[in-house]
């Protein structure tokens, strides 16, 4: 279990840390499998394969005994909240009323909206076909919030867009709007206006179910957060170079001006620049030149070593003659 999650309950800021997440993704599959013997736990999706990022979810298949299905599905609840506070937890409305296959959605309190964890439950009967029930009308439930569905439709549209699929991203979002009943044609350019689609989507899911509020605000304040990242990611890949050799150089107005001239529209503001420009000096720390030492030996050599009759003697406080100067 972790330690004093409460401590932690702090969302990253920047690009969330895949080490925290492959901590937490141990910590559940320990948990399920403690509490069900004879169960078997297993990662799957990108982080089975290796292929996980930074924005990557947590995909978990918990396979039990046939006659321990139903105990491991009312208790998966309260394994998943032992490990850390739950913020919210739903199940997928086409399995609900599955009698050996469930599949359950986890939010963490305090973690990236990001890494939701998707857990699906399996009796060792059926483990051989993961289709199982998914199209069988007896196995769907009506325990389903459309308008709920609409911010996590938000944030996996944020992810991709951070990893440059524009196209799932609108989709994402179009089928957000529908789950509240607000068909719009998202036509988004720049990473302003994707933060603005997604904002104005979790506003309007909160509207039509305010107990949605405090997920809502989270996602908004996602979509401000990772602007930075989302306008890094617009630019062209030679403006990209450009602008960091240029950081590295400590030439920090020539890069604002690459970025807002390299032509994307809509023309990134000077405030949006900077964010980048801080973002980029984090991310380039070992290329950067050491500081220059102000401590007081270091001053005094310095000054020693400018030519005489140029600044006042440090002995004598007077200025020394050079050539061609005046008495």
């Amino acid at each position: 279990m972790t330690e004093n999650p409460e401590a932690e309950d702090e969302e990253n800021t920047g690009a969330p840390d895949p080490a925290r997440r492959a901590v937490l993704a141990q910590e559940l599959l320990r948990a399920l499998g403690a509490r069900c013997p004879g169960s078997r736990t297993e990662l799957r999706g990108s982080l089975a394969c290796g292929t996980a990022d930074a924005y990557s979810d947590i995909d978990i298949a918990w396979t039990v005994p046939d006659d321990r299905f139903d105990a491991a599905v009312a208790a998966a609840p309260e394994i998943l909240a032992a490990v850390r506070p739950l913020e919210s937890l739903r199940s997928d409305p086409d399995l609900q009323h599955s009698r050996k296959r469930r599949l359950l959605f986890a939010a963490f309190r305090g973690l990236p909206l990001f890494w939701r964890v998707d857990l699906e439950i399996g009796a060792s009967s059926v483990a051989h076909r993961p289709d199982y029930d998914r199209d069988n009308p007896a196995a769907r439930g009506d325990g389903w919030s459309r308008p709920a569905s609409a911010p996590a439709h938000a944030v996996a549209a944020r992810k991709a867009v951070l990893r440059g699929q524009t196209r799932i991203a609108q989709g994402l979002l179009e089928r957000g709007f529908r789950r509240i009943d607000a068909p719009e044609t998202v036509s988004a350019t720049g990473p302003g206006d994707w933060a603005a689609v997604i904002t104005r989507l979790a506003e309007a899911a909160a509207a039509r179910e305010p107990g949605l509020r405090p997920l809502a605000d989270r996602v908004m304040c996602l979509a401000a957060e990772e602007l930075p990242q989302l306008l890094w990611r617009s630019l062209p890949a030679a403006v990209r170079e450009q602008v960091d050799v240029l950081v590295v150089r400590g030439r920090n107005i020539q890069a604002v001006r690459v970025m807002r001239e390299c032509g994307i529209e809509p023309t990134p503001g000077p405030h949006d620049c900077m964010d980048v420009l801080s973002a980029r000096h984090t991310a380039l720390a070992d290329r950067m030149p050491p500081p220059p030492s102000h401590d007081v030996d270091t001053l005094v050599a310095a000054a020693d070593a400018l030519p005489e009759g140029r600044w006042p003697s440090r002995r004598s406080g007077t200025a020394t003659p050079g050539a061609g100067s005046s008495c």
